[in-house]
């Protein structure tokens, strides 16, 4: 089963190669195959998190699928290949310009005998601002201490080595209501002329869709509101830059047809897409519990029953009510298609499939439905488990430790919150309850639990590790967090947290490591704040 590479620079080998082989014989299957290889590279770039590659690729798609047509229209116009030759050109150089493979990022527990190492490789950002604005100064600030490397600059003129920035940053003078009251959208058209893959973000932008739309058309990204705080951009860039595994889509074919197995699956396949398939609807249900599918693709007439049939007992499963199911028939009665929909369906598509489209169709549909599950399980503000999913979490890890194995929970809390929402405004607070999530993400391990248990208090929850370590660990989060600026309208300010632990086996149930880490952080509330307490277990 084809499938395309994790890495950078056999990604931009096969491109270059499809687009080679259209070149030497004019083909339109080749053609096809060219375009399917766009689409698939598009997805990968979007699990490395490199936007501004994904918007080059997604522009040379639409140039090629407007170019489709059928045998008749290939081999295409000299001045159409010459386009896409020179719109690939540019996606080539970049793709080759980049060397890390699609992993996670490493964090400093994974290598503990190096913790002082950084867990995210250097980024450089081009800040374009009007000398010493507070603003300016605060984010490069930021993003220095996560690695990254700021570079402000007070017009849009290309730094002098050619090499594109991961992001640029537009701070205006002052916000203003008019769409054209600064110079910022034709600065934006030309860095990206010469950055066509770093994403432009524009803060302070007015409230007014002429603005947002002048912005975009001239290449940004990203439009910030000017309600806004420069701490906004910082989450954007920072998630940015971090790269994580691949998460394969999976597919569950419903089809008695050998044929439409193969075809569809070949189709699947070319985009990336797992896919697995039976022939018989009354084996769905344990299949889907043991592939867990993100979609279903149902053929709607079967022996024993219909595919409408099998979607209403389907929907009959909790865990399953959500599930996208997508129809595949040939049926064309706009009345059967839309009572098919109205009895629990979510997408329509008639018999023979354009690949794209089937493949487009499935992957929306997949995003979606992630994304609902995603939301369900995660605080919104920070992308951590959210309260309920955090309990549930450390469930399920104290279980799968041994009565002698090692545990660790800590409970953490913001010193002084209330003061730098009083004296800041809660925009500000929250970026610095960002800061302080995402400074866990990059330095605890990927096998810890860290969720946000409610306002500005975090649990964690450290499998496999010993106390004096986790004690080290937290400290050392602590100091760094300590000397994290955050970015308000006047410049940068300081916080600290409190920090409580408990551990195996002193507590050995989720309620009584919960309460005992709470309370000690209680204890270090109390004894001043901004230090980490251990619980004791009383005798």
């Amino acid at each position: 089963m084809p499938s395309f590479s994790h890495t950078i620079p056999q990604l931009a080998q096969t491109l270059a190669q499809r687009w080679e082989n259209y070149l030497k014989c004019g083909d339109f299957e080749v053609f096809v195959e060219f375009a399917l290889s766009l689409n698939g590279l598009s997805e990968q770039l979007k699990r490395l998190h490199l936007a501004g590659l994904v918007r080059a690729c997604q522009e040379l798609e639409n140039l090629a699928l407007s170019l489709f047509g059928d045998e008749s229209t290939h081999p295409v116009a000299p001045e159409h290949s010459k386009a896409i030759a020179q719109q690939l050109g540019v996606i080539l150089t970049e793709l080759h310009r980049q060397e890390a493979p699609a992993t996670p990022a490493r964090r400093i527990c994974d290598t503990p005998e190096n913790p002082q190492e950084n867990w995210q490789r250097p980024r450089r950002v081009l800040i374009i601002s009007q000398h010493g604005h507070p603003w300016s100064i605060s984010l490069a600030e930021q993003l220095r201490f996560f690695g990254f490397t700021a570079d402000t600059r007070h017009e849009a003129s290309p730094p002098g080595n050619g090499e594109p920035p991961l992001a640029i940053v537009f701070i205006p003078d002052e916000a203003s209501a008019e769409p054209h009251a600064d110079n910022t959208v034709e600065q934006i058209g030309k860095l990206r002329n010469c950055f066509p893959t770093s994403y432009i973000y524009c803060l302070a932008v007015p409230l007014n869709l002429e603005s947002i739309v002048l912005r975009q058309r001239a290449g940004a990204d990203a439009c910030i509101p000017a309600t806004n705080t420069a701490g906004d951009v910082l989450s954007r860039i920072l998630d940015l830059a971090e790269t994580g595994e691949q998460d394969v889509h999976r597919v569950l074919v419903v089809e008695d047809s050998a044929t439409a197995i193969a075809h569809i699956r070949r189709s699947l396949s070319q985009h990336g897409i797992d896919s697995m398939a039976i022939n018989d609807p009354r084996k769905l249900l344990e299949t889907a519990a043991d592939y867990r599918p993100d979609a279903i693709l149902m053929d709607m007439y079967m022996p024993f029953c219909t595919g409408v049939e099998v979607t209403s007992a389907l929907r009959q499963i909790p865990e399953f009510q959500a599930l996208p199911v997508i129809y595949l028939s040939s049926e064309t009665d706009i009345v059967q298609q839309v009572e098919a929909l109205r009895l629990g369906g979510d997408q329509f598509l008639t018999k023979p499939v354009n690949p794209i489209i089937l493949a487009s169709v499935v992957k929306t549909k997949i995003e979606r439905y992630r994304e609902m599950l995603y939301a369900g399980r995660h605080d919104s503000l920070t992308g951590l488990l959210n309260h309920a999913t955090s309990k549930s979490q450390l469930k399920t890890m104290l279980h799968s430790v041994s009565a002698t194995g090692k545990l660790v929970v800590a409970m953490l809390d913001i010193d002084r919150f209330k003061l730098i929402n009083d004296n800041y405004g809660h925009p500000v607070g929250d970026q610095v309850i960002r800061s302080l999530a995402w400074l866990l993400r990059g330095r605890l391990r990927s096998s810890d639990l860290i969720g946000r248990y409610g306002g500005e208090e975090f649990i964690i929850a450290l499998p496999n590790l010993n106390l004096e370590r986790a004690i080290s660990l937290l400290n050392q989060i602590r100091e760094d967090f300590g000397a994290l600026p955050h970015a308000h309208a006047h410049g940068a300010l300081h916080a600290t947290f409190s920090c409580g632990i408990a551990a195996l086996p002193d507590y050995q149930t989720t309620s009584t490591l919960i309460q005992a880490a709470d309370d000690a952080l209680l204890e270090a509330k109390r004894n001043g704040r901004n230090r980490v307490i251990q619980a004791v277990k009383a005798d």
